[in-house]
C-alpha cells in the first residue's frame, strides 16, 4: 500500500471491443471506478477490433463526462480479426505489473469483484479467473466438456469473465511460444499457481453476436480442440476399435457358415470381410496421421499476425 492507501502495483487492464456502443460506457465507469479508488498507476487500454457501431465515439464521450481517467490508450485493429488476436495486440501494449484482461464488454459481475480477483493474485497467484455461474450457452458447455475430456493438460477450463494475469505469467506464456491461440489455455497451464472465482450472475446479460463474431468464435473452438487435445484421435481411435469389431463378427460368420448348411448369397461374405478389413485399416492410417499432425502442432503453432492502424493515447 502507497501513502495514499492505494496499491503501489502497476496494473493494466486491456478490454476487447465489438460493436459495444450500448455498453462500454457503463462497463467503462465500472473499471474506471475501480481503478481509481485502489489503485496508484493503472492504464486501460481499448482494443477496437473492427467496430462498425459508434463505440469508439462512446468511449471518447465518457473520457469527457469522466474526471480524473489516467492513461487511456485505444487501438485500433485494420479490420475485425477476433477475440484472441484483438486481445493479444492489447497485451502486447500494456506494461503493468499485473495484467487484468475483460475478453468481453459485459458488466454481469459486481465491481469489487476485480479487487477480490487482485487480492486473490497477492496471494500467490499468478493467474486468478473470474467465472460466471449461470448464463453458459449450451455450446460453450459442449465445447469445455469436450476440451477437459479430451485434453492432455492438467488444469480444465470453464467459460471465464475475465481474469488478472501476472507479468511473470504474461513472460512465460511468451517464452512459450510465438504464437497465443487461446491465451486461455496457456495461462491456466504454463505451470505457475492458478485459481478461478466462480460468482453468481443471476443477472445474466446476454449480448447477441453477428454472423462473423460467432464464425471466428466456432473457428477458434475447433483450432482450440485441434491444437490442445487429442480428440481426433481419440475419435479416430475409437472407430478402428468399432470396425475391428465389426471385422472380427464378420470373420466369426465366415467360419461358422464354412460349418453350417446356411449359405448366404455367393461373394457377399468375401466382400463384407474385406471391405471391413479395407474400412479398420484406413481408420488406423487416420489415427497416426492425426496423431502425427498433433505432434507437429504441439511443438509449433502457427504465426500469429495482427494488423494494427494506430493506436490513439486518449489521455496523458
Amino acid at each position: 500500500m502507497g501513502q495514499t492507501g492505494k496499491e503501489n502495483n502497476f496494473v493494466s487492464c486491456v478490454i476487447y471491443l465489438h460493436n459495444d456502443s450500448g455498453v462500454v460506457k457503463d462497463f467503462l465507469r465500472g473499471v474506471c471506478g475501480i481503478m481509481q479508488e485502489h489503485f496508484e498507476k493503472y492504464e486501460i487500454v481499448c482494443v477496437n477490433d473492427g467496430c462498425t457501431d459508434d463505440t469508439v465515439e462512446q468511449i471518447h464521450a465518457f473520457l469527457e463526462e469522466w474526471d480524473g481517467a489516467k492513461s487511456v490508450s485505444l487501438v485500433n485493429l485494420s479490420f475485425y480479426q477476433g477475440v484472441e488476436t484483438a486481445m493479444n495486440a492489447g497485451s502486447d501494449l500494456a506494461v503493468g505489473d499485473f495484467l487484468f484482461e475483460f475478453d468481453r464488454c459485459s458488466l454481469d459481475f459486481p465491481p469489487e469483484l476485480i479487487m477480490q480477483v487482485y487480492q486473490r493474485a497477492l496471494e500467490g497467484y499468478d493467474v486468478v479467473a473470474a467465472a460466471p455461474k449461470h448464463g453458459v450457452p449450451m455450446t460453450s458447455r459442449v465445447f469445455y466438456t469436450l476440451y477437459n475430456w479430451s485434453s492432455h493438460f492438467r488444469y480444465k477450463i470453464r467459460q471465464e469473465r475475465f481474469r488478472i494475469v501476472s507479468r511473470r505469467a504474461v513472460n512465460r506464456v511468451n517464452q512459450m511460444n510465438i504464437y497465443v491461440p487461446y491465451r486461455k489455455v496457456l495461462y491456466m497451464n504454463c505451470g505457475l499457481k492458478t485459481d478461478t472465482i466462480v460468482y453468481d450472475n443471476k443477472e445474466t446479460v446476454r449480448r447477441s453476436r453477428n454472423r462473423e463474431e460467432s464464425f471466428n468464435r466456432s473457428g477458434l473452438a475447433v483450432d482450440t480442440l485441434v491444437i490442445f487435445t487429442d480428440v481426433l484421435e481419440k475419435f479416430s481411435l475409437m472407430v478402428s476399435v468399432i470396425l475391428f469389431g465389426f471385422l472380427l463378427v464378420m470373420f466369426g460368420w465366415i467360419i461358422y457358415s464354412i460349418f453350417s448348411t446356411v449359405r448366404p448369397v455367393e461373394g457377399w461374405l468375401s466382400l463384407m470381410a474385406l471391405m471391413s478389413f479395407g474400412f479398420f485399416m484406413l481408420s488406423v492410417l487416420l489415427t497416426l496421421i492425426f496423431k502425427y499432425l498433433s505432434i507437429i502442432l504441439n511443438m509449433s503453432f502457427k504465426r500469429q499476425r495482427y494488423v494494427t492502424e494506430g493506436v490513439e493515447k486518449l489521455t496523458k
